[in-house]
């Protein structure tokens, strides 16, 4: 058992060598690495399993895998406008990849690669200049009126565009940063009550049987971390496709 509620969320080495050929030093595998390689799997798996279906009804996965693809193109539709669907599938990739990375981590003992910055902060920042490209080669120079909002005077025109920039700016970080915190409070709450509940449980009979309610109590937050993993993904996508449209609409 983790005796530190910190501990599970631990980078660590799992395989490490060196390329002396190529200069490298160190070149390693870590348990980050491997939950994503985990993750892109059991995507890749699942979606080969409920697409090929043979009968005309689909199943259940593929009903599953239907609404969430519906539910993502909703998002997209009322944020950015249905002309603009060109960005429904990598913001549904994203959903996805985050989604199942939070499922993933939900197993005890495993690892959570949506808990660290790493990846969190290098999908936000990667979004954020994806938004940048597009709204300069959308509209030119004429992107950087989004940083002047509309009927500001023109004395107060250099503090609002320094404010706007550094909000602008800040997208990146916070759209990162959220999802991240997220997940690592809920994980470490689960963590310090499921060691109290053991500790507790284990001392004698009558403990266990006086723990079955707090142990009944602990499996519905852990239900409620599963709905809030599937809603961190959702609220992610939402962000995403504001900061789309609003260097599509500048507004």
């Amino acid at each position: 058992m983790l005796r530190n509620p910190l501990e599970q969320f631990i980078i660590t080495d799992l395989i490490s060598t060196s390329l002396p050929i190529l200069s490298i030093n160190k070149i390693s595998i870590t348990n980050l690495g491997l939950y994503l390689i985990i993750g892109l799997v059991l995507v890749t798996l699942l979606s080969h399993l409920v697409t090929n279906i043979t009968s005309i009804v689909g199943n259940k996965s593929y009903l599953i895998k239907e609404s969430l693809y519906d539910t993502i193109n909703k998002i997209v539709r009322d944020q950015i406008g249905s002309a603009n669907e060109i960005y429904l599938p990598y913001l549904y990739s994203i959903f996805v990849l985050i989604l199942i990375s939070n499922l993933v981590g939900m197993v005890p003992y495993s690892f959570t690669p949506t808990s660290h910055l790493a990846l969190t902060l290098s999908l936000s920042v990667s979004i954020l200049i994806g938004v940048t490209i597009i709204g300069l080669v959308k509209h030119k120079l004429v992107f950087f009126s989004l940083l002047v909002p509309a009927g500001t005077p023109l004395g107060l025109v250099p503090l609002l565009v320094i404010i706007e920039s550094i909000s602008y700016l800040a997208r990146a970080v916070s759209l990162g940063v959220r999802l991240g915190a997220n997940i690592i409070a809920g994980h470490t709450l689960l963590k310090i009550l499921s060691t109290f509940l053991y500790q507790f449980m284990k001392g004698s009979v009558l403990s266990a049987i006086i723990g079955l309610l707090p142990m009944l109590i602990f499996s519905l937050l852990v239900g409620l971390e599963l709905g809030i993993a599937f809603l961190q993904a959702i609220v992610f996508v939402i962000l995403a496709s504001s900061y789309i449209k609003d260097a599509i609409y500048l507004h």
